[in-house]
């Protein structure tokens, strides 16, 4: 039986007894956590299990040469993900140790052995926009909208540009330098126990 570990740029390690070498022993670990939570009685409430990621020890002996310890590095220098097939069979499993051990027993190979954690991925979400018209698109004059074609994207700021007569900046300025004769021409203070003084 063939013992395969496949990363998805680094190509294939195959282990055969023969030509490569054999994979002697493979160790699979899965663990879990509880939640704890205390209530008054002094008993705890477990509502909650974690599923830790699994992981995959494997050990053996390479021979006939570099090719697969140079191979093994690349995939765990690559960070790339791998499936093993075995007795086992895991798949999204990436190097968390790997170690080679030489000895002149096997001069032209190495002893090794590699710790492998699954990881999970996630895939960003997908929205098709081909139903409505993008923001983008609407900038700098390309919408038939009046108000959007005056829309112009700067960055994180949407800008609506506008022309203002001078008429109208000129009255806008003098609203303000008024003075209003509604306004009171003193103000009240508060006095020490926090009551008006006239």
């Amino acid at each position: 039986m063939a013992y395969t570990l496949t990363g998805r740029k680094s190509g294939t390690v195959r282990f055969e007894p023969r030509s490569t070498g054999v994979v002697e022993k493979e160790s699979e670990s899965y663990s879990s956590s509880v939640t704890s939570n205390p209530i008054e009685d002094g008993g705890e409430i477990n509502d909650h299990v974690n599923n830790a990621a699994g992981t995959l020890s494997i050990s053996g002996t390479i021979i006939g040469g570099d090719g697969a310890i140079s191979a093994l590095k690349a995939m765990r220098a690559k960070r790339e993900l791998i499936t093993y097939i075995g007795v086992t069979r895991m798949s999204n499993l990436v190097f968390t140790a790997l170690k080679f051990e030489r000895s002149s027993k096997n001069k032209n190979g190495a002893a090794f052995s590699a710790t492998l954690k699954q990881v999970q991925t996630a895939a960003s979400e997908y929205v098709p926009m081909d139903a409505a018209v993008s923001m983008t698109s609407q900038d700098d004059g390309k919408s038939s909208d009046r108000q959007l074609a005056k829309t112009a994207n700067y960055g994180l700021t949407v800008i609506a540009i506008q022309t203002v007569s001078s008429s109208s900046a000129e009255r806008y300025e003098e609203a303000y330098r008024q003075t209003s004769s509604s306004a009171p021409l003193t103000r009240q203070t508060g006095g020490y126990a926090g009551l008006a003084v006239m």
